[in-house]
Order: C-alpha cells, then structure tokens, then sequence
C-alpha cells in the first residue's frame, strides 16, 4: 500500500472513532449496491456503542395476604451499552440492488434509573447485565446513480436484538430496609434508512450521508419483595422503550483488499446514541476462482 492510501485509511479510521464521540446503531455495511446480477456474498462484522433512550410502563407490586398495588414509571436508560456479532448473507438482485439477511449475537450492559411520578422521591438504580442472546435482521441496499468515482445510493435495514436476562438486587429509595430481587430482561427492534453519497481512490470507497433511526422495544422487571430481610409478596414491571425518530449521520470506508475480500470501518452517529463497527465481506465465487 502506497504511503498516500495508509494516510487516508489511518485518517478514516480516527474519523470514525472521533465522530463516534459525537453519540446509532447496527451494522450497515457499504450502503450501496455492491454486487452484481445473481452474485452473492458472506459477511462477518463486530460493532459496539452506547445509547442515551427512555421508557415508561407500570409497575404491580403484589403484597403477601393484600391488594396488588400499581405504580407509573418513568426510566431512564442512559448510557446503554451494546455489542454485536453478525454474520450477513447477500444477494445481487440485479447490478445496482442487494438484499441481505443478518445473524448473530448481542448483548447490553446499563445501569438503569427508574423514577416515580412527580413529586416522586429519589430514583431507584437496576443494574442491568445481559449475556449475549440473538440478534436478527434484514435489509436491502441500492445504488440511484454513478457519477465518475461518485456513487449515490441508500439503505433499508431492520434489526431485532434480544440480549439475555440478567438478575439484579435494588433498594427501594423511599421505603427503608426494602430490598427488590429479580431479573430483568430488554428486547427491541431497531430501523434505519440511510442515504449516501461514495467516492473511489484506488482500491478505497469512502461513504458518508444521513439516516434516520427509529427504536421500538421493552423493559421488563420481576421478581421478590424484601422487607427487613423478609420475603414481604412479589412484583413485576413492564416499560415501553420510546425513540421515535432520530437523525443521524453514518460515515466509513471499504478496502477492497483483494479481488476475494473487502474490509471496512463504519461510524454512526445521532444525537443520542453513536455505534463504531468492523467488518470483512467475502465473495464466494471469487474465492473459489481459479488463478
């Protein structure tokens, strides 16, 4: 590699660490039309981030020997962290569109502020670690136009992620020597449609263009009641995560490093939440040419 493209690569790679300061996501990929007419490829990526949502729900706080209680919550589910394994199958509709299916793991660490109506009292803090569980999704990307080195083209993807419960023990702010223990368990789905402009030096294609990012999902709690040490009656909680819309910024770049694998570095970005991925992208009927 030429001293000129190590530059540039290392300049794209601090760009898309920094703009990750900046707060999305799941992994995209070249978001435009990189296949052709019946080709298909296998991909593998790894990506991690941090995301600022809330939620709202109900809590049940059932008493031993008396009436269940109900309880609005209002939480705050700042500085969630995930990480994602996926593995992508992709097919060339046609020279200018793909679709793709993706597969793998993620998991999500948080520690979680949940809070009472006003004049609600202190917040509660849950602890929540969630193991790696199953992470699903599908997408199709297209290219609109070409222009020289320009490409112009967009992303339509949809992604489930369901990390695995994790036990947790809270203390009850506002009641003394009361003491929550249990599990709690968040799932949710996230969709993102994306346009993009990309450039080619060489073997380089660098991309960079807006997006929106719509996140749907739950926050579920249950478990025992403990007052003074004394199992006092059970609970459980169901919260609806809400984040309705947000613009964004995704930037990356694909090394075509051999006729048989791509590289690539990706950075997403919105106002509250940012996402840093890798990836390689293998083509099999380029991999089992001949020489």
């Amino acid at each position: 590699m030429s001293a000129r493209r190590t530059s540039v690569l290392g300049a794209m790679v601090l760009l898309c660490w920094y703009g990750a300061e900046a707060r999305a996501g799941t992994l995209m990929g070249t978001p435009i039309a990189t296949l052709e007419e019946q080709q298909w490829a296998v991909g593998l990526g790894y990506g991690f981030g941090e995301a600022d949502w809330e939620a709202s729900g109900l809590r049940v706080q059932i008493p031993s020997g008396a009436s269940p209680t109900y309880t609005a919550e209002f939480i705050d589910l700042d500085g969630l962290a995930t990480h994602v394994a996926l593995a992508s199958l992709a097919y060339g509709i046609c020279d200018n569109w793909d679709a793709f299916i993706q597969f793998g793991v993620s998991d999500a660490q948080d520690r979680i502020s949940i809070q009472a109506p006003p004049p609600g009292g202190a917040p509660e803090y849950v602890s929540y670690d969630g193991d790696y569980g199953l992470a699903f999704g599908l997408g199709t990307r297209a290219t609109f136009c070409h222009w020289g080195p320009w490409r112009f083209g967009g992303l339509a993807q949809v992604t489930w992620f369901d990390p695995k419960d994790s036990d947790f023990i809270s203390s009850d702010p506002d009641v003394a020597d009361t003491v929550f223990v249990g599990r709690a368990d968040i799932d949710f789905w996230q969709a993102q449609f994306a346009l993009t402009a990309a450039y080619q030096i060489d073997t380089l294609t660098f991309w960079a263009g807006p997006f929106l990012q719509f996140v749907e999902g739950d926050l579920q709690r249950r478990g025992r009641t403990l007052l003074g040490g004394t199992d006092s009656g059970s609970f459980q909680s169901s919260a609806d995560i809400e984040n309705d819309g947000q613009a964004g910024v995704h930037v990356g770049i694909n090394w075509e490093v051999s006729t048989k694998l791509d590289g690539q570095i990706e950075s997403q970005f919105t106002r509250d939440s940012w996402f840093l991925a890798f990836g390689a992208v293998v083509k099999p009927r380029e991999l089992l040419a001949r020489p």
